[in-house]
Parts: C-alpha cells; structure tokens; sequence
C-alpha cells in the first residue's frame, strides 16, 4: 500500500470571477520510506501538492489517500490528529518561537500533546544531536545561522517520530554550501530511521541528491519517475 495515493486530482481556487487551477490531474504515489523532490518553477504547484499530501488542504476533483485513508471522509478533528501524530512540517522561513531556545522550540511539539518535561527534553535532545546541534540547545534563533536554524526545524519535525515529513522549499533562505547540507542532512535521516521524506525546490542543482524526482509544470506532473 502506497503512504500518498493521488488519482485524477485537481485543486481550483476562485479568486472573484478568476478560476486558478493549480493543479490539473495529478496521479502520484509515494511509498514509505522514500526520499522525493517535487521540482518545478515558482507558480507550478509545488505547495498545493504539498498541502494537499499533509492534509492542509482538500482536492477539487479526485482521489486522495494518506496511509489508506480516503481524505474527504475525515472529520477536521481527524485531520487534525493525524497531522499532528503522522506528519512533520519544516518550513521555508523555519517558524521558530523566537523566545524560545533551540531545545524548547523542538520540545513545543511533544508538551503540546501533554508529555512531562523530563520526556520532551529527552526526545528533544536526542533529535538535536541527531541533526548536529547538541553545542547550541540553548541558543534562540536570532543567535543561530539560517543553517543552524533549519536544522532546529527538522528536529522538531521528527520530535514526534512521524511516518511522513514534509519540507516546503526548506533550503530557499540559505546559501548554496548550506542548502546542500541541509538536504544531505534529510536524506541520512531518511535512510536512518526510514521517515518518509518529501521536499519541493525550484532549485536545481540540488537535483542529484535524490533518489527520486517529481516534474510540476503548470499543475500537472511530467515527469514523476524514478532519477537515474
């Protein structure tokens, strides 16, 4: 059973008497365990695909499973829980709480779903460690480098040891050296504990570093096989 299962799908949106189409008949499966780039130019359709696989959003038209759930039959309460039970989210701009320290911002996650202290901090520190950042667990993020602040990002996106992270344009802020990095970074997670991982970029020359590549082109896939 595929982890994303896309048939036929489409995603309108009304903008007064405007009807964009964002995406025009998708078909997309994504197994677990794998490491995929959604590529395609700015306005392609990289981020309504994206919220549509983390359950964001609802398709126009079509068919969409996550982990064999049919999507348009759970509730918002559903799709809640399973955002914050299955899904991590790494941002392009980071989304850190600028008050709090690194370890805190990646221990949010858990305290919100009631852990003690004692476990977030211990699951929090383990993943800090995992992603390089075990020297600045108390520095906040204006005392961090983009880099630095993505790799907290990350780290809280696993906090919750989730099947499937998401990672919308995650290197677009940073330099080049860095970018690759931080891909580098995600792609030796995925290989460690076997999360899925699905990442958009318009960037190219982070192309070789996945395994698999998915073309958008005006909301329409045009190449979603496996890269050589």
């Amino acid at each position: 059973m595929a982890l994303i299962d896309m048939k036929n799908i489409t995603k309108d949106y009304h903008l007064g008497e405007t009807v964009v189409h964002a995406l025009r008949g998708v078909d997309l499966q994504i197994d677990k365990k794998e490491f995929v780039a959604i590529w395609g130019p700015s306005g392609s359709g990289k981020t309504t695909l994206l919220n549509l696989i983390g359950a964001i959003d609802e398709p126009t038209t079509g068919e969409l499973a996550i982990a064999g759930k049919d999507v348009r039959t759970l509730s918002d309460n559903q799709k809640s829980a399973h955002r914050n039970e299955q899904i991590g989210f790494v941002f392009q701009g980071f989304n850190l709480v600028p008050v709090l320290s690194a370890l805190e911002n990646v221990m949010l996650p858990l305290q919100i779903k009631g852990a003690s202290t004692a476990e977030a901090r211990k699951q929090a520190l383990g993943r800090l460690e995992e992603v390089g950042l075990s020297d600045l667990i108390h520095n906040r993020p204006a005392k961090m480098s983009g880099g630095q602040q993505q790799r907290v990002s990350i780290a809280r996106a696993l906090v919750n040891d989730p099947s499937l992270v998401i990672a919308d344009e995650p290197t677009a802020n940073l330099d080049s050296e860095t970018a690759h990095m931080i891909i580098d970074l995600m792609r030796e997670l995925n290989q460690k504990d076997h999360t899925t991982f699905i990442f958009s970029t318009h960037d190219q020359r982070l192309l070789d570093r996945v395994k698999r590549l998915v073309r958008l082109e005006d909301g329409k896939i045009v190449n979603g096989g496996q890269k050589q």
